[in-house]
């Protein structure tokens, strides 16, 4: 079995504060784009894993494998899988292309054992993973809340093409929301920028842009050109 996984922007991301477990309160409005990674999962005698990306190893950092475990402990399942994975979302660009493809393991795992878990368990082993990873499971642009995990469905325009730019560095997540926790009260809110869908931000632009300079470059060359709607 095959499947699609795609990328993600986040049209707008604003951080609420700390929360008690650790994690940021969130508020974000995030949307499917047509950049894919591909994964494909069949029952096997054994296990197998293959990539296009070597350096992608299949251990506990690896999402899909912390799918597959975290599934088989809720239903009790014992069974290998021969998987494939053909990754083209760039990673550590906040694309969400780990978040998608755990996504993807979890609903092509339910249907390799005929539907074991309802939407709503599928929905609570999403939110174990990671915060994004209920998104995808969806696959719709939606108002995110909470630690990402609380979706509301809000529909965006077909019609827009999204230009990624992508440097050859990455930036974890993890980095980013440290650096952010550095900043003066006073930086820790993105620029506001009026649209036709509603003010939109990026809180996590500025502790980036202070250590990747060539970003905030990018970003104002972007809105000098006559054919964008707006940059983040």
């Amino acid at each position: 079995m095959r499947m699609a996984t795609p990328a993600k922007i986040n049209l707008t991301l604003e951080v609420l504060g700390q929360r008690p477990d650790g994690f940021h309160e969130l508020a974000t409005w995030m949307i499917p784009i047509g950049l894919y990674d591909e994964l494909a999962m069949e029952l096997s005698s054994e296990m197998t894993y293959e990539s296009n990306l070597p350096s992608l190893r299949f251990d506990s950092s690896n999402l899909i494998l912390r799918a597959i475990e975290r599934f088989q402990e809720e239903t009790a399942q014992i069974a290998a899988y021969r998987i494939d994975l053909r990754k083209e979302v760039p990673i550590g660009a906040g694309l969400g292309g780990g978040s998608s493809d755990a996504a993807a393991a979890l609903l092509l795992l339910n249907q390799l054992h005929q539907n074991a878990l309802t939407d709503e368990k599928l929905l609570g082993l999403a939110a174990q993973l990671g915060s994004d990873v209920p998104f995808f499971l969806k696959g719709r642009a939606a108002w995110c809340t909470g630690r990402g995990e609380k979706m509301e469905i809000r529909e965006f325009p077909h019609d827009r093409w999204v230009v990624l730019i992508k440097p050859e560095f990455g930036v974890s997540t993890a980095a980013a929301y440290s650096a952010y926790k550095t900043l003066p009260t006073e930086q820790k809110r993105g620029q506001t920028k009026k649209t036709d869908w509603g003010l939109l931000r990026n809180d996590l632009e500025q502790p980036v842009f202070q250590k990747y300079l060539i970003l905030p470059e990018i970003k104002s060359w972007l809105e000098q050109q006559a054919e964008i709607e707006v940059a983040l």
